[in-house]
């Protein structure tokens, strides 16, 4: 291929193909990840990632859409990335993220990629060495690309992102700041979770904390529940429209790896496969997105463990933050794949659900047709809560860790519910409803296991059933869900979920 002139940097499709697989020994990823087998990753070295990513960024194509950046920019790129970076950031802040041209993402994903091969190449050849490289150097350069991945997606650069990721999974430094060459898996998982990012010692608990709180919940209408169904049952439930309803269905993830052998209810794997925590997550603060101060921030994954998921649970309690954190919605598995090998989507999202009744789904918004299940993970201590909403897609939620509980309204109660219009923003809010059910259950005594705390405040019942006087008579059923089981929420349903314990689930949006 020709280069362009004066490093002008542009790529043409960069899927590899199995030669440049073998090149790096690595075996390829398979297209197909339904399947819970781990992709097993022959390291890359350090000089023959840096070596593919300039190739990449070198490499010419009339196609590509970074061209529309226009010629200053990409003459510039290879030279000063954090100008183009700047540039890049600007713009995709501009508009709204939908509307932002694929020509910014790929501008900044290709400036990071060319700031984090400087910054490699100023280390010097330490990792051929063997040696113990600079912790302050491997945190800016996994914070980064993984900067990269959350802004932008790294469009047409995920492979090579992923390639980063893997050849620094083997530096020394990220066997936990010790040498750990000549040590079976468990003895380096051992030295590992002692360790923080900056190398300083942090003892970690084997496990989150999931016991269900006593007095154990009491459902009062309880979702049908089954063991283990079979797809074609459930094929025959979804393609009746009339039976479009919840259902609970037990033992159905026990093969996933993320419930047995590489169980996520342990601390020390999840920071194994972050980096030793190293890697960012975007998470919300508050308890919902509903409340005026609640926000959003990007921290790293071990920042999140140690404040929001295991503050109380620490040998020696670290400083305990003043409100909840929560990694809600978010497609943590095309950012770190190797949690992805842990679990397989559930066949019940290969089903063909007939078109729901017109009056279940008058009040969602059409969504296009998915190819592929839409994955997310919910991940949060216990207390976490995801307000009463609906949503566009057919859902199966997934409990891999912990227990949450799960209230259900039919869409039939829609009015009863009193959705939300559109905010001070003009964002539209209607598939939000203006009920809090904390305070609901509050009002309407119809909650057990739910005790007001000091931070509820004042809380005038009276007036709040006079607010919402049509709520009392809104019909609905509950769950709870445990380790192994998941539950069918179907399109437009509404549902809240609160977590009973720390918690880990996955949701999968098909149609």
């Amino acid at each position: 291929m020709n280069k362009l002139p004066q490093g002008l940097c542009s790529s043409p499709d960069t899927t590899m193909t199995p030669e440049v697989a073998s090149d790096l020994s690595i075996s390829s990823t398979p297209s197909d990840l339904s399947e819970s087998q781990p992709t097993h990753y022959h390291a890359p070295t350090m000089a023959e990632t840096i070596q593919l990513t300039c190739e990449l960024l070198t490499t010419d194509s009339a196609t590509d859409p970074i061209r529309e950046c226009g010629r200053a920019a990409l003459l510039l790129l290879p030279s000063n990335p954090t100008l183009c970076q700047e540039l890049a950031y600007q713009n995709l802040h501009t508009l709204p993220y939908s509307e932002v041209k694929t020509c910014w993402r790929r501008l900044y994903t290709d400036a990071t990629l060319w700031k984090v091969v400087g910054l490699a190449r100023a280390q010097g050849n330490a990792w051929v060495q063997e040696q113990t490289t600079s912790d302050e150097w491997l945190c800016e350069t996994v914070r980064m690309l993984d900067m990269a991945l959350i802004l932008t997606g790294a469009p047409e650069r995920e492979e090579v992102v992923e390639l980063w990721f893997s050849a620094l999974q083997a530096l020394p430094l990220c066997e936990g700041a010790t040498d750990t060459r000549g040590l079976d898996k468990s003895e380096r998982l051992s030295k590992r979770r002692k360790l923080a990012p900056n190398g300083t010692k942090t003892l970690l608990p084997s496990s989150f904390s999931t016991v269900l709180p006593e007095p154990a919940p009491v459902l009062q209408f309880p979702t049908p529940r089954t063991r283990a169904l079979s797809m074609s049952t459930f094929q025959t439930k979804l393609s009746d429209p009339s039976q479009h309803t919840p259902i609970l269905i037990t033992e159905a993830l026990q093969h996933w790896p993320a419930i047995a052998e590489r169980p996520w209810n342990n601390p020390h794997y999840l920071l194994d496969q972050t980096l030793g925590g190293r890697r960012l997550v975007p998470i919300e603060i508050g308890r919902s997105y509903t409340d005026d101060d609640w926000g959003q921030k990007i921290i790293t994954f071990h920042e999140f463990m140690e404040t929001y998921m295991l503050s109380n649970e620490m040998p020696i309690p670290a400083k305990k933050a003043s409100k909840t954190g929560y990694l809600a919605q978010h497609n943590l598995f095309s950012q770190i794949p190797s949690l992805r090998a842990d679990i397989s989507i559930p066949d019940y999202c290969y089903c063909s659900p007939a078109p729901s009744l017109p009056e279940y789904t008058a009040h969602i918004k059409p969504v296009p047709r998915l190819n592929d299940p839409l994955l997310n993970a919910w991940f949060g201590p216990k207390g976490t809560v995801s307000p009463l909403h609906t949503d566009p897609y057919h859902n199966v939620l997934a409990q891999a860790v912990g227990y949450k509980y799960v209230r259900l309204y039919a869409p039939t109660e829609t009015e009863k519910l009193y959705p939300r219009g559109k905010d001070d923003k003009g964002i539209d809010m209607s598939n939000t409803s203006r009920i809090d059910l904390d305070q609901a259950m509050r009002a309407c005594g119809e909650s057990p296991f739910w005790h007001c705390s000091d931070e509820d405040g004042a809380f005038d019942a009276e007036s709040w059933r006079r607010e919402f006087p049509m709520f009392k008579d809104a019909r609905y059923m509950e769950a709870i869900l445990s380790p192994g089981a998941c539950l069918y929420i179907p399109v437009g349903w509404w549902h809240y979920v609160r977590s009973l314990t720390s918690s880990l689930s996955v949701s999968f949006w098909f149609n």
